[in-house]
């Protein structure tokens, strides 16, 4: 999971925690005031830092807000902990019998399927999409033209999108292109191959 971490339109850092991480608490030494926002990179969802916690801490909480499964020592015998929980399904007694019938039972079957859905370019163009609307309404909300560049993208005209957000901040227009140019990737891969 990469960040980036923002001062008003000001990018300060960007990259893996381990990476941008100290360069936040370097600005942050400089200037204790300022209103940091940190981003999960890919998904635009603001993030929740205690920076009493050590770094070491830090990434293991940006991992869990990410979803990831936390990364832990093996100790002793048995299976590790891989921060599964345990929540109720409801199906019915056929979905049932065909999960069990699985490679590793239900639950790896379940696992398994949520993963190959999450991976598919359908969802990953609804990811990114959102992604691009989230940050632009943090980061880009009160600037000029704001609504129009959202149209704009909503509509796939991005060359008019990127004219209407052409005096943004450089920082902001950046990492919005660089949003955009991930939707743009999951559209194609999303598109029939219109050369057959």
């Amino acid at each position: 999971m990469k960040v980036i971490a923002f001062n008003g339109s000001l990018k300060v850092a960007e990259g893996e925690p381990g990476q941008a991480l100290p360069a936040i608490r370097a600005f942050m030494e400089e200037e204790p005031e300022a209103p940091l926002l940190v981003l999960n990179h890919q998904t635009s969802s603001m993030l929740e830092i205690d920076w009493s916690q050590p770094d070491e801490l830090i990434e293991r909480s940006l991992a869990y807000q990410a979803g990831e499964a936390p990364v832990q020592q093996r100790q002793g015998r048995g299976r590790p902990k891989l921060g599964v929980q345990s929540r109720e399904v409801s199906l019915l007694p056929r979905h049932w019998e065909w999960l069990n019938r699985q490679q590793g039972g239900a639950s790896a079957a379940l696992r398994r399927m949520v993963e190959a859905a999450r991976k598919s370019p359908v969802v990953q163009l609804e990811e990114s999409s959102l992604a691009v609307d989230r940050f632009m309404q943090t980061l880009a909300g009160d600037l000029p033209r704001y609504e129009e560049a959202l149209r704009q993208f909503y509509r796939h005209q991005y060359g008019a999108m990127f004219t209407e957000m052409a005096d943004w901040p450089e920082d902001v227009q950046r990492h919005i292109r660089a949003l955009v140019g991930e939707v743009q990737h999951w559209r194609e891969a999303n598109e029939p191959d219109r050369r057959h």
